[in-house]
């Protein structure tokens, strides 16, 4: 009897564990997807910022300018969220970059300065089965000169719905799909992201994504292929695969809530785009 009682307390144990450790692992996800996946929206006074620099090398045009010679580019982003209760989030990005574009015939091209500034309200509907969210963003153009090709020099207007689902150990599963109406020359675009990830350990995490645009083909210049800034066309399709890799420091440390991360991103098919590396690193602070 005394045998059979201890096997079973054995069992017990064992299941425990197990579940113990499932805990975890949704909790780790969870944390890693608030931080990180789009739909997502955190708790009233929680929020995420991520600081990053990222250098951009080129010398493939997928498009119609046979004398493009090479782009390189810097540029330092700032991207922040913050919950404002009620299922509400704010958001937004800056973006201060250079660039160096060489042409054969034009020779070489440069400016650096601030870019389009983004903001957006994001609201959750639902947790349960999935997440679903729906966002409004605003892209303003007031921070430079058009003419210096840092941006289009007008407004966009973009609505998104988002989803998204935790896998417990597995990680967690993100889409987004949206409309960007763009005043102005440039052509509006259907929006599109597929994003997945996963933590590797306590502190180390993995995610990738497949961002995507494809043009509405209604710009206002009939002549879409070249438009100074090669990076900065008014009408173009593209996709995008990032790879990231990060770390969390330990809760218990002097920087708790801050982590590393390093990102790669590569144009993998499109028209009227660019096509190069580019190799980000970013300081992260969850709060």
């Amino acid at each position: 009897m005394k045998m059979k009682l201890k096997t079973n307390q054995q069992d017990v144990s064992k299941i425990l564990k197990k579940l113990s450790f499932s805990v975890i692992a949704l909790s780790m996800t969870l944390v890693s997807v608030n931080a990180s996946a789009g739909a997502w929206v955190g708790e009233k006074g929680k929020g995420y910022v991520k600081l990053g620099y990222a250098d951009y090398d080129s010398n493939t045009y997928r498009g119609d300018d046979p004398s493009f010679e090479s782009f390189k580019g810097q540029n330092t982003s700032i991207y922040a969220e913050h919950g404002l209760g009620n299922d509400f989030a704010l958001y937004g990005s800056l973006l201060y970059q250079s660039y160096d574009q060489v042409d054969t015939i034009t020779g070489t091209s440069s400016a650096s300065g601030f870019s389009d500034t983004e903001i957006g309200l994001r609201y959750q509907w639902q947790a349960d089965p999935f997440v679903l969210s729906t966002s409004f963003l605003v892209k303003t153009p007031f921070l430079y000169e058009k003419e210096d090709g840092l941006g289009n020099g007008q407004e966009d207007y973009e609505v998104k719905v988002l989803l998204g689902r935790g896998l417990d150990e597995y990680g967690y599963i993100g889409a987004e799909f949206g409309y960007r109406l763009r005043s102005g020359e440039p052509s509006d675009e259907y929006r599109y992201l597929i994003e997945y990830g996963f933590n590797i350990n306590k502190n180390m995490y993995f995610r990738t994504k497949l961002d995507g645009i494809l043009s509405a083909e209604n710009s206002d210049v009939t002549n879409t292929a070249i438009s100074g800034n090669l990076s900065n066309p008014l009408e173009f399709d593209s996709g995008k695969v990032e790879l990231t890799t990060g770390w969390n420091f330990n809760k218990n440390s002097s920087l708790q809530g801050f982590g590393l991360e390093l990102t790669y991103t590569r144009e993998i098919y499109g028209n009227n785009i660019l096509e190069g590396n580019s190799i980000q690193l970013g300081i992260t602070k969850v709060y």
